[in-house]
């Protein structure tokens, strides 16, 4: 069976270790000074080099043929062999994930810990995952850190350093891993590839390093599986079979349309993307991820690019305000979730690009007090030869907002008395969903994450489990709509007031979806049961 590449090329030496420089160099001192110290920890995120640079440390301080003045082991002697292929009987290795409790630490370290090394100088215990032994068993391994014998080293690994014990991480070298720099990743994936005699593009491999965010073993799985292809020579439309598009150009496009409140020309974009198969899910994380290294820009941060083109970051960051890619940012950011659940994929992103872009049109119908529809450009010439001392079309905008507020509270006075009660709007929740669509088709995909939680008098109130459509529905014209569908299936007028779902109600939603499932499995066996069928997966 062949290797994966991250076991094929794991670094033998520290020059072949990519990043953690400040970790590398500080290690290789101490190894030719001679002064180690009794216990490590490393800590930081997945892939990043923790257990390999345990084994090099290993290597180096058992080796036999390193002179004291060089850092780096032979990698051909014995022990340097044993380590590598794990069958040192000196270098012990422990994943505490599966050795939890105090009677493995006991058995597997301190009892270990008491004998002198087999043949090499040292015993190294490299201890993986080390935050998830338990109470007991830190408390029993902290007695040996206190007073190690002379010829035990500790390397303590872990991603979660947050849980580990104060005295556990005070009695230890404490190394922090970080990401491997963008630039550096992709190289490192080219030097792998013409390794394996295969020719991996710049701009493939650039998109690898983004898509593992800085992790080496993720990188080395993604490259394995574009060079699982079979190519002698990989290119962008070859790796597009395996890796997500990264649509920087129509990222930059979109975020540049929206700074300029396009609305038209934003839609088109995502209608686009839809048309040539985009995950538009991927697609806003890259937004998201872009709109951030505006931001950045916007600050003079440096060394933040990574791989990306800093002159057409820079110049993009020019031609927006702060303020407006901190709005976008927000507003991707909460059509997330929402994104997931759409039945129609496009449609939270296309009504978000018109809600960035300002949208306005001339022929948009403002709803008077007085109930006659005018055009909103009329309206406000009207405004303006009432007051002539208003210049700014921004303040006639402002009094349109409050018109509206007016409009809202003299529509909602006119209903009649209510015939529906609230267990009936909430056993008919579906109907509405259903109806809902006649009038506009988003209002019943908003519907499908909200509740009618109180009715009192005319008032109905509806709890949104998102912000976005909570949003939405702040809106007089979306009121009035979904006003029109419950007028239709209950036959009554009722006032509309929004409100964000409570924890508890989530709660109590959550425990009717689960009773229902429960009912229709119920269901389900019993009619299996009467006709002796099974459930196939």
């Amino acid at each position: 069976m062949s290797q994966t590449l991250y076991r094929k090329y794991r670094p033998g030496s520290f020059a072949e270790l990519i990043g953690q420089n400040h970790i590398k160099t500080t290690l290789q001192n101490e190894i030719m000074s001679g002064q180690l110290a009794h216990a490590y920890l490393f800590s930081g995120p997945r892939g990043t080099g923790k257990t390999t640079v345990a084994r090099l440390l290993a290597k180096a301080i058992n080796c036999k043929n390193r002179k004291d003045s060089e850092a780096e082991p032979c990698g051909e002697c014995l022990s340097c062999q044993e380590i590598k292929d794990g069958k040192s009987l000196d270098v012990i290795e422990i994943d505490a994930a599966s050795h939890t409790g105090v009677d493995n630490v006991r058995e597997n370290i301190i009892e270990n810990a008491r004998f002198t090394p087999y043949r090499d100088k040292n015993k190294v215990f490299i201890i993986d995952e080390v935050h998830m032994l338990s109470t007991s068993a830190f408390n029993a391994l902290l007695k040996t850190l206190e007073e190690p014998p002379a010829h035990a080293v500790f390397v303590l690994a872990t991603t979660e350093l947050y849980k580990l014990p104060e005295t556990i991480v005070s009695r230890c070298q404490r190394f922090d891993f970080k990401k491997v720099d963008l630039k550096i990743l992709a190289e490192y994936l080219e030097k792998i590839s013409s390794q394996e005699k295969i020719v991996l593009h710049q701009d493939v491999a650039i998109q690898i390093a983004r898509l593992s965010g800085g992790f080496v073993r993720d990188s080395l799985s993604l490259l394995g599986q574009i060079l699982s292809l079979g190519k002698k020579e990989i290119k962008s439309e070859d790796a597009e079979a395996i890796l997500p598009r990264m649509d920087d150009e129509m990222v930059a496009n979109l975020v540049e349309i929206l700074a300029r409140k396009d609305a038209r020309g934003g839609v088109e974009i995502i209608n686009q993307l839809v048309e040539i198969g985009v995950d538009l899910e991927n697609f806003t994380l890259q937004t998201i991820d872009y709109l951030r290294n505006l931001a950045l820009a916007k600050l003079k941060v440096e060394n933040f690019l990574g791989v990306l083109n800093e002159k057409q970051i820079y110049a993009a960051a020019e031609n927006i305000s702060m303020q407006r890619i901190l709005e976008m940012t927000n507003k991707f950011m909460a059509v997330l979730p929402v994104l997931r659940q759409a039945e129609m994929t496009q449609l939270p992103l296309e009504m978000l690009v018109i809600e960035l872009a300002g949208f306005e049109s001339n022929n948009e119908v403002v709803l008077m007090p007085n109930k006659k529809e005018v055009s909103r450009e009329n309206f406000l010439k009207k405004k303006k030869t009432e007051d002539e001392g208003v210049n700014k079309i921004c303040d006639e905008e402002l009094k349109y907002e409050e018109i509206k507020e007016e409009d809202e509270v003299t529509e909602q006075t006119d209903f009649g008395p209510v015939s529906v009660s609230l267990d009936e709007i909430k056993k008919r929740w579906g109907e509405l969903i259903t109806g809902s669509r006649e009038f506009n088709h988003s209002i019943g995909v908003a519907l499908k994450t909200a509740r009618a939680v109180r009715l009192d008098g005319n008032s109905l109130e509806i709890a949104f489990e998102h912000d976005f459509y909570l949003e939405r529905f702040k809106d007089i014209k979306m009121k009035h709509l979904l006003s029109q569908a419950l007028k239709k299936v209950f036959g009554c007028d009722l006032m509309i007031k929004c409100s964000k779902l409570t924890e508890a109600q989530k709660v109590e939603i959550t425990k009717q979806r689960e009773a229902r499932q429960a009912e229709d499995d119920e269901k389900l066996n019993s009619v299996l049961a009467g006709f002796g069928g099974k459930v196939i997966n």
